[in-house]
């Protein structure tokens, strides 16, 4: 198999196509990773004119004279089987690199942080910009404790939406060339939860803090009167029918009082109604509305037949889904400097969080977003799994408060560094927390 180089996309995407031993296009690969052959973008990618370059130079090498007016592709169970391969291949390698890279990131790092205070440098690291760095408080931390890991990334949006669930195993329909023609057969996937999360800008390792999560959804009171209920099965009634079903003949139902008893009567539509409970009800919200139209009286239904009958409309109370709860959340830190290399490591990790919760002034008309985080409790033996998760879409730092003299009055060494400060931080996450997410944490964790 032969792999081309990458061609820059215009949202800055890096695309390469591979070709099998017969000179035809097997893969896609998108900055590393393989495109699904079952995806819209991979037809996009296959018919743009940098996979007919690709293909012209694979085909005939240095020959510029050479001319392809197309390409030519793999059936589809190669194209498939390709994928696969490439995937597995990806998520192995991943995984060497993750274990191979933990103690080094974790320890190796931190000896940077201490090489460069040592040598002097200036309160950003004297690192270059866009280089990921881990700064770590208190001077001489120990990564097998347990600790609050936050990681700052650039914020990217690959979609328009993306507020979806974690990894999630679902079924779909995929059509594979055989001996007897192309035949469609579903297969099980896993979708991937959507993030903000771009580039790694850099890590920041705080001792354990105030453990504390909050989950919630949104259930609020639905109270619907007898009418309501009729127009409700009537609308039901006509979202069943072919198309939009909203046509003249059902929106006259909805103006027509008799039309809409007559549902009521068969008590398909509205549980335990007659025509002449509806009759009634109607009346009395009829006539409650004329009274209303007479200065200084507020009169509704309720009222009228309280009054009159000694009875209310039923509302038929229920508390219905709403929605769901961004969760938030809020820590506070007490940093002591306790000597001038653990002062100076303190000012780097204020400045890295202020520097990442800032907007990107572009110009008068635009601003970019800030960087967002990803938070995790850690020890040495990885993600802790007896406190809560946070979501994997990210968290946006909204406010950082610094009290540069938590005792009540100033107190500093020779270079001013205070001897102690205070920092709160409050997170929010950028997407909800689905049934999907939690499913995919370790069974024997308590999930997020």
């Amino acid at each position: 198999m032969g792999k081309s180089k990458e061609y820059t996309q215009d949202d800055e995407s890096k695309v390469s196509f591979e070709f099998s031993a017969d000179q035809k296009l097997i893969g896609i690969f998108k900055d590393g990773s393989p495109v699904d052959p079952a995806n819209n973008e991979f037809t996009k990618l296959q018919n743009s004119d940098d996979a007919l370059n690709a293909y012209r130079v694979n085909k005939h090498g240095g020959d510029k004279n050479s001319y392809e007016s197309e390409i030519q592709v793999e059936d589809s169970s190669l194209l498939r089987s390709n994928f696969r391969r490439e995937e597995q291949k990806a998520r192995n390698q991943q995984f060497i690199q993750d274990q191979e890279n933990r103690k080094a990131l974790a320890f190796q790092s931190l000896q940077k942080q201490r090489e460069d205070l040592n040598r002097g440098t200036d309160g950003r690291g004297g690192r270059p910009k866009g280089s990921s760095q881990i700064l770590a408080y208190p001077f001489n931390f120990d990564r097998n404790q347990d600790h609050l890991k936050i990681t700052r990334h650039e914020y990217r949006r690959p979609d328009i939406n993306q507020s979806k669930s974690g990894n999630v195993t679902k079924t779909r329909n995929v059509n594979i060339g055989t001996d007897d023609g192309i035949v469609t057969r579903s297969e099980k996937y896993n979708t991937a939860g959507d993030t903000v999360a771009g580039t790694l800008l850099g890590s920041v390792l705080l001792p354990m803090p105030k453990v504390a999560d909050v989950n919630g959804v949104e259930w609020g009171n639905s109270e619907l009167t007898i009418s309501g209920l009729a127009a409700l099965g009537l609308a039901k009634k006509a979202s069943e029918l072919p198309g939009l079903g909203v046509g003249k003949d059902t929106i006259a139902q909805f103006k027509d009082k008799e039309a809409l008893a007559d549902i009521a009567e068969d008590g398909t539509n509205v549980a335990g109604s007659n025509r002449e409970e509806f009759g009634r009800a109607l009346k009395a919200q009829t006539l409650s509305g004329l009274a209303g139209i007479l200065p200084g009286v507020n009169l509704d239904a309720d009222t009228f037949l309280a009054r009159t009958s000694g009875r209310v409309l039923n509302p038929n109370a229920e508390v219905l889904f709403q929605g769901p709860v961004i969760r938030d959340f809020a820590f506070s830190f007490i940093m002591i400097a306790r000597s001038e290399k653990e002062g100076a490591v303190i000012r780097k990790i204020l400045r890295f969080l202020k520097e990442g919760m800032a907007p990107k002034f572009r110009s008068t008309a635009f601003l970019e977003n800030p960087d967002v985080f990803l938070l995790e409790y850690r020890n040495g033996g990885g993600v802790l799994k007896t406190v809560n998760r946070f979501n994997p879409g990210g968290l946006a730092l909204q406010t950082m408060s610094v009290d540069y003299a938590p005792n009540g009055y100033w107190s500093a060494y020779r270079d001013s560094q205070p001897v102690a400060l205070k920092l709160n931080l409050s997170f929010k996450e950028l997407r909800p927390i689905y049934q999907g997410d939690q499913l995919m944490t370790p069974s024997d964790s308590v999930g997020y």
